[in-house]
């Protein structure tokens, strides 16, 4: 098998990851000429979408007609999807799953075809916002020879940033991006709560405060890296002020505080690297933190 642009591509699964990635490779001079998908509107879509590419209501009709076929499905589905397929020699099966391993893919393995994942690291809400998110994204990739080259050049073209995993690596991976990804998402919606509950600021209008104090947050990061990126009263050692925000988030709830305590101790080792505070109000934050932690069980 020989992979190059004008290698036929097929999208299997056409939510917002397929439907973004399709049109990036598309954009980015790739052949992407077919689409299917549980709900065959969604398949048009995407094809309305790429010029030449041509939507199907039958799985396997779709992937008959390309060479590289991407499983954009939920990831319960890969599997049924790929055992629906007859593969051959010629073909390719990449999954984008960030958690799954390459196992799912084994029955097109079975029957000649190289296999491999390339999972974004980005947030997919939509597809104008995250084609926009892409450049400067993270791909994580398994494969072998000519399909993980080809894997790579994939992503240098859509200005991602690849990296190369093994599938025992996937559950952490995958476990560490959904930190960034969902569970700060859901992180942020708490807070957003909590100024609409207690400081009378509906939620979606709090947002439009704290998003960008949240991107200023990233910023310092990457400008300044760890430690010396982080910030706030951990670092300064000033321990009135987290007794103040324990006992107000406490106030809110359990989980509210728990939250809060959690995500500080497990950060505070980098406040406590960059070496403003003393070692001994570093362990009187940490007793403090635990303390309220073990006291009040969820």
């Amino acid at each position: 098998m020989y992979l190059n642009k004008s290698t036929k591509i097929a999208f299997i699964g056409c939510g917002a990851v397929g439907k973004t990635l399709a049109v990036a490779l598309s954009k980015a001079g790739y052949s992407v000429i077919a689409a299917s998908s549980r709900t065959y509107s969604s398949a048009e879509d995407l094809a309305s979408r790429i010029a030449g590419c041509v939507s199907y209501e039958s799985i396997p009709e779709a992937a008959l007609q390309a060479d590289l076929i991407f499983i954009t499905t939920f990831d319960s589905a890969i599997e049924p999807v790929v055992n629906s397929i007859k593969w051959s020699a010629r073909q390719a099966a990449v999954h984008c799953s960030g958690a799954s391993s390459l196992d799912v893919l084994k029955t097109a393995e079975s029957q000649g075809a190289s296999i491999g994942s390339f999972h974004p690291l980005q947030a997919f809400a939509g597809v104008d916002d995250a084609l926009a998110a892409l450049p400067g994204s993270t791909f994580g990739i398994e494969g072998e020879g000519q399909l993980k080259d080809y894997l790579t050049q994939l992503a240098l073209d859509v200005g991602g940033k690849p990296i190369f995993l093994q599938s025992s690596d996937k559950p952490l991976y995958h476990a560490s991006a959904v930190t960034l990804g969902g569970v700060l998402m859901g992180q942020i919606a708490v807070i957003a709560q909590i100024w609409q509950d207690r400081l009378g600021v509906e939620r979606n209008e709090a947002l439009k405060t704290l998003i960008p104090m949240v991107r200023g947050v990233a910023d310092a990061l990457e400008a300044n890296g760890i430690p010396n990126g982080i910030a706030g009263p951990y670092v300064r050692g000033d321990i009135e002020t987290v007794k103040k925000h324990l006992e107000a988030m406490r106030s809110v709830g359990i989980k509210e505080m728990q939250m809060y305590a959690t995500t500080a101790l497990a950060g505070i080792k980098f406040a406590a690297e960059k070496g403003v505070c003393s070692a001994e109000d570093v362990k009187v934050m940490k007793d403090l933190l635990n303390t309220y932690i073990n006291n009040n069980p969820i």
